[in-house]
């Protein structure tokens, strides 16, 4: 059970109530986050060819690649999270959607990537699993700055 604010209401954490130097700092990791996740999409974009040519990667080199992006992807989408749940909206069920959302999308795209091994029709859900991803991503860093900018720095 959540404790009572003096307004005899569930106390929630919200920007609102964060000291405004973490607000600072949470706008520019939001930023940053924003920034990063842009410029890998143009790299991704960019070296796609490259791939392409390929006749299909190794076990190791797939596992090595996937390791690393299933860390940092998650822990990117857990920051952007975390800042995301402390909006104050959208409310629920819609928050959890999109808090849900990356996370479920980077099992896919994994997932997809070792099955189109065996067959490129799994492009399609690698594909979508993306999209998800950046959608759901960009969704949570525009609802927080927005929130951001919204409470100040007061």
């Amino acid at each position: 059970m959540l404790p009572l604010d003096p307004m005899n209401q569930p106390y929630t954490l919200t920007w609102a109530r964060v000291p405004p130097v973490f607000r600072t700092l949470a706008r520019w990791i939001t930023i940053a986050q924003a920034a990063g996740y842009g410029v890998s999409i143009v790299f991704v974009r960019q070296t796609a060819s490259q791939f392409r040519a390929l006749q299909g990667a190794d076990a190791h080199g797939l596992l090595l690649s996937a390791h690393s992006h299933l860390l940092g992807m998650t822990a990117l989408f857990a920051l952007s999270g975390a800042c995301f749940a402390l909006c104050e909206r959208p409310r629920d069920p819609v928050k959890k959607v999109v808090l849900v959302a990356p996370f479920a999308a980077i099992m896919i795209a994994f997932v997809s990537v070792w099955l189109m091994r065996a067959s490129p029709v799994f492009a399609w859900p690698l594909l979508a699993a993306n999209v998800v991803m950046a959608v759901a991503f960009y969704f949570q860093i525009i609802v927080t700055l927005r929130e951001l900018r919204r409470v100040g720095n007061s």
